[in-house]
């Protein structure tokens, strides 16, 4: 009876325990979500968003400008570092940096300009081969027993609507867009200028902050902010350059089989890759969309070489390139980008993997600071590792 008594101790104690640790784990894990979705509802109804989204438009070019200079001084710092003064650094730097996107510019916009004038006077075109190949379509299907012939119609209908009424507000939207870019230009100007100011003394922003902090808490916030800074930057940085990478091999299969605005097409599939998982979908549609309406030889081949580019970044550029990101759960970043796309649209889906990865270094400060599940070391080892 007693050793039947200790094995009872040693298992079915043991695994309630256990249960009961992962159940108060999951509990305060749904109450973190609980509290920020509550305080973000509040906030959304108290319309602090509105407010906050007013103020970034009027502060843009120092949050632009900031951006710039957090991305560059890495590279002054370094070059400090061996003996360059840091003024003649960030000179060198930004002097670079401004070539750089001058010379892309100047490549990348007449042609671009060219892509999109030969794509609107091809378009009427593009329309009716598109209206004929959904019209064989419906037929074969409707032979098969299923009618699709009034929703093809209702789709063609409201797409004629849309065009009308889009060509009707035209000269409107024309001198919108024309007043956006305007303002644009000069946000982008004066972001340049406030950049470089903020570069040659970058370390001197931090230490403004840090004064504000009591100093018992100095070091712990320090350390925080630097964290930050390293996990948001290694994943901006990895991000741009596959999106990038993207861009460059479907602009370039694109081309090689003719489908129309190459340049216009491998672009959009680059920055629709910013958006995790459903991204690179969104881009590839658009571009399969319009091979099918030139033919279905080059919609099938614009549907291999969207295949072929995400296969080449699934299993090469992510682990090559994104290996020394932060590392995210699928699950994380799909509840992130549903989150910030209900709020901030399709710019909150582009931002939602770097807030994200910021959230996790307060996360891991806030458990390594406070102790916080210190009886599961298999879940602190998880949350601590670099």
């Amino acid at each position: 009876m007693k050793k039947e008594f200790k094995e009872i101790d040693n298992t079915e104690i043991n695994e309630v325990v256990s249960l009961t640790k992962k159940i108060l784990k999951l509990l305060y894990i749904v109450m973190l979500i609980a509290i920020v979705l509550f305080g973000t509802i509040i906030l959304n109804n108290l319309h602090v968003w509105s407010f906050l989204f007013t103020l970034l438009s009027v502060l843009s070019p120092l949050f632009i400008g900031f951006i710039i200079a957090w991305l560059l001084n890495p590279i002054v710092k370094s070059m400090n570092q061996k003996g360059l003064p840091r003024i003649v650094g960030s000179l060198i730097v930004y002097a670079i940096f401004l070539v750089i996107i001058y010379v892309f510019l100047r490549l990348f916009i007449p042609t671009l300009y060219d892509q999109i004038n030969d794509l609107i006077g091809k378009l009427p075109a593009i329309l009716d081969s598109f209206q004929n190949f959904a019209d064989d379509l419906v037929n074969q299907i409707s032979i098969s027993g299923v009618d699709l012939v009034e929703f093809k119609d209702n789709l063609f209908a409201s797409v004629g609507d849309y065009l009308v009424n889009y060509t009707n507000s035209l000269p409107t939207s024309l001198i919108t867009i024309l007043g956006n870019l305007a303002t644009g230009i000069g946000n982008v100007l004066i972001s340049l200028v406030v950049g470089l100011y903020m570069l040659f003394d970058f370390d001197s922003i931090t230490k403004h902050f840090l004064k504000l902090v009591p100093n018992k808490n100095k070091y712990e916030i320090e350390v925080l902010l630097t964290d930050i800074g390293k996990e948001v930057r290694k994943t901006i940085s990895g991000t741009l350059l596959v999106a990038f990478m993207v861009f460059v091999c479907d602009t370039i299969g694109f081309a090689i089989i003719g489908l129309n605005a190459p340049l216009l097409f491998g672009m959009f599939c680059g920055l629709t890759d910013l958006i995790p998982y459903i991204g690179p979908y969104i881009g590839g549609a658009a571009a399969v969309i319009v091979g099918f309406s030139q033919g279905s030889i080059t919609g099938i081949t614009v549907l291999i070489v969207c295949i072929v580019v995400q296969l080449v970044e699934n299993y090469i550029l992510q682990p090559v390139i994104m290996s020394k990101t932060t590392k995210l759960h699928p699950v994380t970043i799909i509840v992130g980008l549903l989150v910030f796309a209900h709020y901030f649209g399709i710019i909150g889906m582009v931002i939602a993997t770097p807030c994200i990865a910021l959230l996790k270094v307060i996360f891991r400060f806030i458990v390594k600071k406070y102790n916080l599940f210190k009886d599961d070391e298999v879940f602190i080892k998880e949350v601590l590792k670099d």
